[in-house]
């Protein structure tokens, strides 16, 4: 190859002859791998790519160090060929042989490619595996590129976050020169990311970066992919400026204007990239050139075109999930804008299905509900056609992509010896720092717990389901609305629509629809309850306890007015909160004062988690409750919460004191009630790291994952364990949430300090309604309405318990 290719294919030639005349297998076996190399440099792939099937079938012609050489090969070009299931064979077996030998190098660069190929093929737990078990292999190379492909994988979970952190990291990484090509593939991937998180500007200016590095370098297809994120970033802008300030028009659907312009010259420019995308050979590239092109069209108003665009994909599969979904998206938007209502609606729902699906293989919550960010502008549009065609298609779109983790088989998995390794750890970590002075000592432990956290988190999200997994029971709608009317209980689900809170009601059996409130000043309302409620339970506000209470009464009023009486009714209520309503203390609307009402995932779900788990479950409910109680230190009043209780049930009741976190998550892991009087933590930022307070530390959310929960009714006697962080995608994370994601059938947990005499006042009146055979909401509702008005923070989540 020094002196070009024709002297380098002569030579090849004139070896083959003397093979031909040996009759030597092995070293045609080697011929055919040089023949591979010479091909695939000057990009001759089909060639290079037979070279190296006969180079396989010869394989025992070669040492064990070059049999990994040449599988090393044969992956990397599989991926260039987009063959990624013949990657993944010869990374796996690369790794082997490398593993064997001690080739450390050899052993990174196949495990962690190993990776890369199942991320194509779809299976995002064991690409992050794989690519967390390459960093543990101690070999001196060159990270950057693995790094990027991690944070490549992380923004295809939906960990968009989290991957623009790992992206900015390895930017800031890339110090010096020669690294002018890896640092644009950095921007680009931040890029992407920045425009999912809704950083606009951030987007731009890391897709013009991009831009300007591979046009220096000639990388024209790369080019083409950063001016596409690009063009996607200015589509996005206009958007959102032909939106009236109420934010009235949904980004999906924005209708187009006069200032079309800028959409058509996005258009026109697409088109170009498919030509030279075409001339290239590069066929995905086309299809997403096309895809963008479609959607400045649709925005410039010229639904036709659009259509023609779409038409012409050839719908190159390219493993990802994220593309299938944008590529639905468009093609539905199409649909509509050419008057094509139907046959857009089908897509919609084949492509809940197909996230669903997606979110299958994943023993993590944490993976399963980032996920859903990719399904988020599809559920917009859902929603957008089923407004005008009433209640009942409104019910069933939104039921369709609410809680698509509530709907999937339970989590299954083995106990992960690294996970608790790393726990145990953390554990340690949190009670150093509970006992430390210090602030230096207390940041440098801070810093140490974090790290943990991250580790943590990054081999939960790298472990897959195993296992038989039940799934959940099927509930359709039509099923659902006749058990609300069994139980005598009522429905309001909250949406947002055009920048306002709309609500589908089903009073007395029938579906209403109906238009609330800007959703702004909903979310205001809410906030200033959450915030003065947390007020309200201090106990030393002296002289501004009744400036508090005055306002939380004032902008409950305001909410109760807008949210709950045009629905006129007066039954037991199930709600199904939107984003800007999550965690509201309901209780407190002046309306639902001693009212029962349980806070759902869905209407199906709600419906779902009273119905039969299994044979073994149904024959337990004919016999009394099981009842585990757990106290944690350091609560004044838990004891004697917990003997109060006990006493209530009596035989079949049992007070674990000292408590310890094993016998907690053993007891969850069965039917019956399960009782924790002990403080609680929100983590806002790390959701799957809320805990409760046990004597042995703190049980985290993510330790409930190996076993799951299957426990009827979890009382959380505990502070802020009912909060979740909301997520892109309109998924929620927290401890309660965890526990019903997790099999729970119903959970009472608080949204709000509640000072610990209310909490067991509260809590024991509860269990005591219960013991008499009182259904959980109205057990609740009953107790808080005994109890002082902080009561009010907690609230019955999931399904309703009848003992």
């Amino acid at each position: 190859m020094l002196e070009g290719l024709e002297p380098a294919r002569l030579r090849l030639a004139e070896a083959e002859e003397v093979v031909d005349a040996l009759g030597d297998d092995a070293l045609r076996a080697r011929l055919d791998y040089q023949r591979a190399n010479l091909h695939g440099r000057v990009g001759d792939l089909a060639s290079a790519w037979a070279g190296l099937e006969g180079a396989v079938r010869r394989l025992d012609a070669f040492t064990e160090q070059e049999q990994c050489s040449v599988h090393l090969s044969r992956g990397m070009l599989a991926f260039e060929l987009l063959r990624p299931q013949e990657a993944l064979d010869s990374f796996s077996e690369a790794a082997r042989l490398a593993r064997d030998l001690g080739a450390r190098e050899q052993e990174f660069m196949a495990r962690h490619n190993e990776g890369y190929a199942a991320y194509l093929l779809g299976d995002v737990p064991r690409s992050l595996a794989d690519m967390a078990d390459a960093e543990e292999v101690e070999a001196d190379v060159w990270k950057g590129p693995a790094r990027l492909d991690r944070a490549r994988v992380l923004l295809e979970a939906g960990l968009v976050k989290e991957a623009a952190e790992a992206l900015d990291a390895g930017l800031a990484s890339l110090t010096g020169e020669g690294h002018d090509q890896i640092r644009a593939e950095f921007d680009l991937e931040l890029a992407r990311a920045n425009r999912l998180l809704g950083r606009l500007d951030l987007a731009a200016a890391a897709a013009a970066a991009a831009r300007q590095a591979y046009a220096r370098l000639g990388a024209t297809a790369w080019e083409a992919k950063a001016v596409l994120v690009g063009l996607l970033v200015d589509l996005d802008r206009e958007r959102r400026a032909n939106r009236d300030p109420e934010g009235a028009v949904p980004p999906a659907l924005a209708a187009p204007t006069a200032a079309t312009t800028a959409a058509a010259t996005a258009a026109a420019t697409a088109d170009a990239l498919v030509e030279s995308a075409t001339e290239l050979g590069d066929p995905e590239l086309a299809d997403a050139a096309r895809v963008v092109a479609a959607q400045a069209l649709l925005l410039a108003g010229d639904a036709p075109a659009a259509n023609t665009r779409l038409l012409s994909l050839e719908r190159v599969s390219t493993g990802s999930l994220s593309d299938e979904l944008d590529a639905a998206a468009v093609t539905a938007m199409t649909l509509v804008a050419t008057g094509e209502a139907a046959p857009a609606r089908r897509i919609l729902a084949r492509a809940s299905r197909r996230l669903a699906a997606g979110q299958e293989g994943s023993a993590s919550l944490d993976l399963r509900t980032a996920r859903a960010v990719h399904g988020a502008r599809l559920a917009e549009l859902d929603l957008e056609l089923a407004v005008p065609r009433g209640s009942a298609a409104v019910l069933e779109a939104l039921e369709r992509w609410r809680s698509a983790t509530d709907r999937l088989p339970s989590l299954g998995r083995p106990d992960d010896e690294r996970l608790a390794r790393l726990t145990e750890a953390l554990r340690a970590v949190r009670a150093q720092a509970r006992g430390e002075a210090d602030p230096a000592q207390l940041r440098e432990l801070d810093e140490h717990a974090a790290r943990l956290e991250r580790q943590i988190r990054d081999r939960d999200w790298a472990l897959s389901r195993s296992g038989a997994a039940s799934r959940a029971v099927p509930v359709r709608v039509r099923e659902a609305r006749d058990h609300l009317l069994r139980l005598d209980r009522d429905l309001v689900w909250f949406f947002r629509h055009r920048g306002r809170i709309g609500a589908v009601g089903v009073v007395g059996g029938r579906a209403h629809l109906r238009d609330l409130m800007p959703a702004d000043r909903a979310a205001e309302l809410a906030h200033r309850v959450r915030a003065d409620l947390r007020a309200a339970a201090t106990h030393h506000l002296g002289p501004l306890a009744g400036a508090v209470w005055s306002s939380l009464r004032s902008s409950a009023t305001e909410l109760d007015d807008a949210l709950l009486r045009p629905w006129r009714t007066d039954r037991g209520l199930v709600l199904v909160a939107s984003p800007e309503l999550t965690a509201l203390p309901w209780a407190l609307l002046p309306s639902m004062g001693g009212r029962p009402f349980t806070s759902a995932l869905s209407l199906t779900s709600f419906a779902r988690r009273a119905a039969g788990r299994d044979a073994a479950a149904h024959a337990l409910l004919d016999v009394p409750a099981d009842v585990h109680v757990s106290v944690g230190p350091s609560v004044p009043r838990a004891a004697a919460e917990g003997r109060a209780i006990v006493r209530t049930w009596g035989a079949t009741a049992r007070l674990a004191e000292p408590s310890r976190r094993g016998e907690l998550v053993a007891a969850l892991a069965r039917p019956g009630i399960v009782h924790v009087a002990a403080h609680g933590t929100h983590q806002p930022e790390s959701p799957l790291f809320s805990s409760l307070q046990l004597h042995d530390g703190p049980v985290f959310a993510h330790e409930l994952q190996p076993t799951g929960v299957r426990a009827d009714h979890v009382v959380l006697s505990a502070c802020d364990v009912g909060l979740a962080s909301a997520r892109p995608g309109h998924e929620s994370l927290g401890l309660a949430l965890s526990l019903l994601s997790l099999g729970a059938r119903s959970v009472v947990a608080a949204v709000a300090p509640v000072p610990d005499d209310v909490a067991a006042a509260a809590m024991t009146r509860h269990h005591a309604l219960l013991a008499t055979g009182v259904p959980s909401d109205e057990a609740l509702a009953r107790a808080v309405a005994e109890t002082e008005g902080v009561a009010a923070a907690f609230l019955g989540l999931g399904g309703r318990h009848q003992p």
